[in-house]
């Protein structure tokens, strides 16, 4: 039983990758490599993906799937977001949902 959720952990951080990296190379500059750790089921069900960017484990990552469409927003370190975060989005930065439309009626 063990291995199999090992196994669908692993699923999720490959499913969910593509996700995680929109979100950061709309909202942020500068973020050159993400590294995904693992996925855990916390006490309350929702699974958390946790990483760090740019090979510095001190940027750390933590993505919470609570939507059905996958990470919507990410947490990290606030060394992230002193150092990367766009200007224009100090204020409002955007979801990954908000980042496709936008993209999708660009097209």
């Amino acid at each position: 039983m063990k291995n199999r959720e090992e196994q669908n952990m692993k699923e999720i951080l490959v499913e969910q990758k593509p996700r995680i990296e929109t979100f950061f190379n709309y909202n942020y500059d500068g973020i050159n490599k993400i590294t995904l750790t693992n996925a855990k089921k916390n006490p309350t069900g929702v699974v958390h993906i946790k990483g760090y960017l740019n090979d510095n484990e001190d940027l750390w990552i933590d993505a919470g799937l609570y939507d059905k469409n996958g990470v919507e927003i990410v947490n990290s370190a606030k060394e992230v977001d002193e150092n990367f975060l766009k200007p224009e989005y100090e204020e409002n930065i955007k979801t990954v949902s908000e980042i496709e439309k936008e993209e999708n009626s660009n097209k």
